[in-house]
């Protein structure tokens, strides 16, 4: 069997959730900053990654943050593609963690 690491490719059906340590606060103009208490680190999230972010519960799953994205951006295209990277590459740099 194949063990799933943190930085390993999400599913539809995978859950998410910040990383012991992180925090979301969200700004005034609809965009966040994440910032890693442990690593000393942020980032300057937009709209749709701080909306994505707000989802990491540990009980959304990537669908399911997909179809409230869509629904409040619903003139954008949204791909699945993009999210699950942009995903991915919070997981990769200790900002997130798969369920």
């Amino acid at each position: 069997m194949h063990e799933r690491d943190d930085t390993s490719s999400p599913g539809p059906g995978s859950t998410f959730s910040l990383a012991p340590g992180v925090r979301l606060e969200p700004l005034g103009d609809g965009s966040a900053v994440l910032y890693s208490r442990e690593r000393d680190e942020s980032l300057s999230l937009n709209h749709t990654a701080a909306l994505l972010c707000s989802f990491a519960d540990g009980r959304h799953t990537v669908s399911a943050a997909l179809r409230e994205i869509r629904e409040v951006f619903p003139h954008d295209t949204v791909e699945e593609a993009a999210l699950t990277a942009f995903l991915g590459d919070l997981a990769a740099r200790q900002f997130l963690q798969w369920i």
